[in-house]
């Protein structure tokens, strides 16, 4: 009989049963659904222990790719898991119901599996059940769910014997030997095997005859061409040493080849007297307006295949000390955010700036009243005059510094009064963008073209907007009182998130993949929402202690807070519940201190 409520949330209907436990649809206070699943029966402490691995190991997996989880409980002395609901038919059920996929859509599922793969992996975790009913096709892609017998890497196992689902399982499970992450890249080629003709690579008739073709037979590749053949083929190799990792596996899936390296991705903040700011770069188109000179720069390395994914923060940091700040920053190389460069106000006529040298904990000082900030590459230093209005005829020009060759050139871009502000780099490492301002009101944006040395201005009739950043999907965004207005690169208008607040002192920005953004809520404007970038859909919210801003984003599941109450003021990278999981730096602070920072994501 269907419950009426479990845990407090009104139950809608039953989504789907196994042989562990019963699925519902419920009503979550927030307005939003969320699915519930509930263990059939006590049976013993393993059983239990197993139901509730699921909430044990997502925590530590990109929120991206999988079901979060909300919340666990237990009702009449039963466990149960509450975690987001995501809408959308399993694999299994869409090749029953509508036959195999082909071209571009099966091509798709690979890609997003796989990168859901390498973000489980990444997080310590092996799913050890990857197959056609634990994918669901969402409709920003595909998830992997139910990770009731998923362990994290260096675990104690918590049963004997194999588990897992016959026709999926690789030799090595069959062998009863503890699977690893090469387990999950035989599973997956064998459901690709299924997207792509209706049948898993070694059948699935009577279970001895499974078995003996998983141990001993090769598969059966069926309708899949091409790499994507070749691809599943190294998967489903029998030593689990010989698969490839499921990194190198996505970025051939994608064309860049096991030398690709990420992309690098960039934040601006602006602290003064407590008030931040913050920009995120990310792809744009390019623009032409004026005939290049003769001598260009050296040609920069195109984008190339960018891995943004993430997973629990390193713990074991080590303190780097920036004297010029009276800061100290907690590191560890594997963070994507490193502080890149920044300028400090030293009374009322100094301001140095200082740039990361490449590779190393210190920084180098460059000329006062300039605002630089590296390129994604870390060839090119690109800056702005911080005073401009006070400047002559080049008060308005962008200049570009080759870190390799010392060679430096300007670009030109508006007149005065119009004047220049915020720098922010493409990741493609030949674009700036750069906010334009007249009498002390946002006016339009530049964008100019390092290579080609060209600017392209657009001017705009705007009314409480503050400072353009690049925003997902080739458009730009500029942040008012009443929410986030991207405007494509021609300046017109594509659409806005209203249910965002954004206003000094908080920041709004972009998740490392762009489909999140994170903000104020409208109400309570003290909450912090993070929604869909595309669809306005809120996936979380959690409120700000007193004192506490919302900075910038720290990987795809952790954001940075920072909080001006105390001296020296803590920046802490928590959680998309708001829950702290490291201290990020001290940094002391009073009234009349002046910072700008400039953030590096890798």
């Amino acid at each position: 009989m269907e419950p009426r409520e479990i845990g407090g949330y009104p139950i809608v209907r039953t989504l789907g049963a196994g042989g562990q436990g019963v699925v519902y649809l419920a009503d979550a206070p927030t307005g939003r659904q969320v699915a519930i699943k509930v263990l059939h029966a006590v049976s013993d402490t393993t059983a239990v222990s197993r139901f509730l691995r699921e909430a044990e190991v997502l925590p530590e997996v990109a929120s991206f790719c999988t079901a979060q989880v909300l919340e666990t409980g237990t009702a009449d002395g039963v466990p149960y898991i509450v975690s987001e609901y995501v809408d959308g038919p399993t694999l299994h059920q869409a090749v029953r119901e509508r036959g195999p996929l082909r071209g571009g859509e099966l091509r798709r599922l690979a890609t997003g599996t796989m990168t859901a793969l390498v973000a489980i992996h990444k997080a310590g975790v092996v799913h050890r059940d990857f197959k056609p009913g634990n994918v669901l096709l969402s409709r920003d892609g595909p998830r992997v769910i139910d990770f009731g017998i998923a362990f994290t890497v260096g675990a104690e196992a918590t049963s004997a014997g194999p588990l897992g689902t016959p026709s999926y399982m690789s030799p090595e499970q069959l062998a009863d030997e503890r699977p690893g992450p090469a387990a999950d890249m035989f599973a997956w080629a064998s459901t690709m095997v299924f997207a792509a003709s209706g049948y898993p690579a070694f059948g699935a008739d009577t279970l001895p005859a499974v078995l003996n073709r998983i141990m001993h037979a090769e598969p059966d590749l069926g309708g899949l061409e091409g790499d994507l053949r070749e691809l599943v083929a190294e998967c489903l190799a029998k030593d689990p040493g010989a698969r490839p990792k499921a990194e190198e596996v996505l970025l051939r899936l994608l064309g860049a080849g096991p030398a690709a390296r990420p992309r690098v991705r960039w934040w601006r903040v602006a602290v003064a007297g407590g008030i931040a700011l913050a920009a995120v770069a990310t792809t744009v188109a390019v623009l032409r307006l004026n005939a290049a000179p003769a001598q260009v720069p050296p040609a920069v390395a195109p984008p190339t295949v960018a891995l943004r994914l993430s997973g629990a923060p390193a713990r074991d940091t080590r303190e780097i000390r920036v004297p010029e700040l009276k800061a100290v920053f907690h590191e560890h190389p594997s963070d994507p955010v490193k502080l890149a460069s920044f300028l400090v106000r030293e009374g009322m006529l100094r301001e140095p700036a200082y740039v990361r040298t490449p590779g190393k904990e210190t920084f180098e000082r460059l000329e006062e009243f300039r605002d630089p900030v590296v390129s994604p590459d870390g060839r090119f230093v690109a800056s702005i005059y911080r005073f401009n209005s006070t400047v002559g005829a080049a008060a308005n020009d962008v200049q570009f510094t080759d870190r390799e060759t010392g060679a430096s050139f300007s670009v030109p871009t508006v007149a005065k009064p119009m004047l220049i502000r915020q720098p922010v780099w493409a990741d493609d490492n030949r674009r700036l963008l750069l906010t334009l301002h007249q009498e002390d009101k946002v006016r339009g944006f530049a964008i100019v073209d390092m290579l080609a040395r060209t600017s392209t201005t657009v001017t705009l009739d705007l009314d409480g907007y503050q400072n353009f950043s690049w925003a997902p999907d080739d458009t730009v965004m500029a942040a008012t009182a009443d929410g986030l207005h991207f405007h494509r690169l021609d300046g017109s208008e594509l659409r806005t998130l209203d249910m965002l607040r954004v206003v000094n002192p908080s920041a709004a920005g972009f998740s490392p993949s762009g489909r999140l953004t994170a903000a104020l809520c409208a109400k309570p404007t003290r909450s912090v929402c993070v929604v869909d970038t595309t669809t306005g859909e809120e996936r979380s919210r959690f409120p700000l202690p007193t004192g506490a801003h919302l900075w910038t984003w720290f990987n795809e599941d952790h954001l940075i807070i920072f909080n001006n109450t105390p001296d020296p003021w803590t920046v802490t990278i928590v959680n998309l519940t708001g829950q702290t999981i490291r201290p990020f730096a001290e940094i002391s602070g009073t009234d009349d201190t002046f910072w700008l920072l400039h953030w590096s994501q890798r």
